[in-house]
């Protein structure tokens, strides 16, 4: 097996070393501002507490996610999901809602003015709900699509469903896909000459260029993702077998129906059983029965 020279950013602590600590913001800066080309331009983040390591333990459901806030006070909430939920979508909007409520002040004077929250959802798995890489949702007028408020605003990535290659990458957010996507399987990172952070980025995915106690914590993490990887991919594999089993059944059944169906009629209309068997295949006794 060939050795890899980058880590897996779908890991947790491999996303953390990418975009959640002071020497990886500019890529996290990067990253936001080319999603959100043409709508704003951050110049700088600070993290919020929430950036303490929300990572789970049995590499499951929410890796890694971070909260930090721009010097306009704009939140922005940044989530990378590796296990599907049926609910994904309410609970990116739930937590959004808790970063607006908490902006709340007392007192009478409060106008209620809100600085705008957003979240960054990367999910590593089809959500069922779309076909498209990239959904935007805002809040906007049904019947015109105006949009009303910018307080609120959600962004969702779907990755599975990012299938360029190199050479059918156009945007600066194609850029950032598909390194991230393919980052595990390449040599060198792609797009350097377009994107000089790139470089900045290759540098901190290298695995030569982790200490000896990042590596340790790496690998740990990666093996835990792969072990649920490996199950999550039997289980699929298994609920497709299934079906196809039913579906099978479901033809042999169908086509036992019909040669009933048919024996039933020729027996009324006098024909033998001998006929019947050689028109339908079916056996004297279940003829018998009919």
């Amino acid at each position: 097996m060939r050795k890899r020279v980058f880590i897996n950013p779908f890991v947790d602590r491999g996303f953390k070393i990418l975009f959640g600590q002071e020497s990886s913001k500019e890529l996290l800066i990067g990253l936001l501002n080319d999603m959100l080309e043409g709508e704003r331009h951050i110049r700088d983040l600070h993290f919020l507490d929430k950036e303490v390591q929300a990572v789970t333990t049995d590499g499951r459901g929410v890796i890694f996610d971070l909260e930090c806030e721009d010097k306009d006070g704009t939140i922005f909430i940044v989530e990378l999901q590796n296990a599907a939920q049926p609910y994904f979508y309410e609970r990116g909007l739930f937590y959004l809602s808790h970063a607006i409520v908490r902006q709340g002040e007392k007192g009478a004077d409060w106008k209620f003015k809100l600085c705008p929250v957003y979240g960054i959802f990367i999910l590593n798995f089809r959500s069922g709900r779309t076909d498209k890489v990239r959904t935007d949702i805002v809040l906007a007028d049904r019947e015109n699509g105006k949009q009303m408020s910018n307080i609120l605003r959600e962004i969702f990535i779907e990755m599975p469903l990012f299938t360029k290659t190199e050479s059918e990458c156009e945007t600066p957010l194609d850029y950032w896909l598909y390194n991230l996507k393919y980052m595990e399987q390449l040599e060198t990172l792609s797009f350097k000459g377009q994107r000089e952070l790139f470089n900045h980025l290759e540098k901190l995915a290298k695995i030569a260029n982790m200490n000896k106690r990042e590596r340790a914590e790496y690998e740990a993490c990666l093996k835990v993702y792969r072990d649920n990887k490996n199950i999550e991919d039997y289980r699929e594999e298994q609920l497709k077998e299934k079906y196809q089993e039913g579906k099978e059944e479901g033809h042999k059944e169908g086509a036992l129906d019909k040669a009933r169906n048919i024996a039933r009629s020729l027996k009324q209309n006098g024909f033998s059983t001998e006929q019947i068997q050689q028109y339908t295949g079916l056996a004297a006794e279940e003829i018998d029965r009919l």
